[in-house]
């Protein structure tokens, strides 16, 4: 799968949130509550088995070797029959005035890209908020991906190229009695 299918099957996903409706009714319909991790994890399994369900294998929590220390996107899958990293991502938690944070994520998952030969053709950052968050400042995470940025260990790692999509999303969820309910995506 190109960067262009990659990005359109997400689009179409984020945009009716069907798969996430029919398989995973806790985070759209019954609602999770906001404890220990209750809500990465549950997204982490979700964009995993978006993976396999658009025909890829996927794993949640997968490290990359990134020099002398590993990086663990929350999710990976890879291509069938080649079995090439075909997208890296993360799920992560934000709120109004952390942009740090989602750039930290942002350039993990580079320096991931990086160590794997550029190789994978899709970088999915996906923030997941309460609804009425200020997002002001979160597009800072994206200049990390089209800028190119100094890795940890001092290297250069270039912007991503045409070959490879950077989708930043918001899964935005509204909460009532306690439970947190997916209620969108957004690109």
């Amino acid at each position: 799968m190109d960067a262009q299918t990659i990005r359109d099957a997400l689009r179409q996903e984020f945009a009716t949130l069907a798969f996430a409706r029919d398989m995973f009714p806790m985070l759209t319909q019954w609602g999770v509550k906001d404890e220990s991790v209750a809500v990465h994890s549950l997204g982490c399994n979700y964009l995993s088995a978006l993976g396999r369900q658009l025909g890829h294998w996927a794993a949640s929590e997968y490290p990359v070797r990134v020099g002398h220390k590993y990086v663990r996107p929350d999710v990976v899958w890879w291509s069938r029959p080649a079995g090439d990293v075909a997208l890296i991502g993360e799920f992560e938690r934000f709120e109004a005035g952390q942009q740090s944070k989602l750039v930290e994520k942002a350039r993990n998952l580079m320096e991931a890209y990086e160590s794997l030969q550029r190789k994978p053709r899709a970088i999915l950052l996906v923030a997941w908020t309460l609804s009425g968050t200020d997002l002001a400042g979160s597009q800072a995470a994206r200049s990390v991906a089209f800028d190119g940025l100094r890795g940890s260990d001092g290297r250069y790692i270039a912007a991503l190229g045409t070959e490879t999509a950077f989708v930043l999303a918001y899964a935005v969820f509204g909460q009532s009695s306690g439970q947190y309910r997916l209620l969108e995506m957004h690109l």
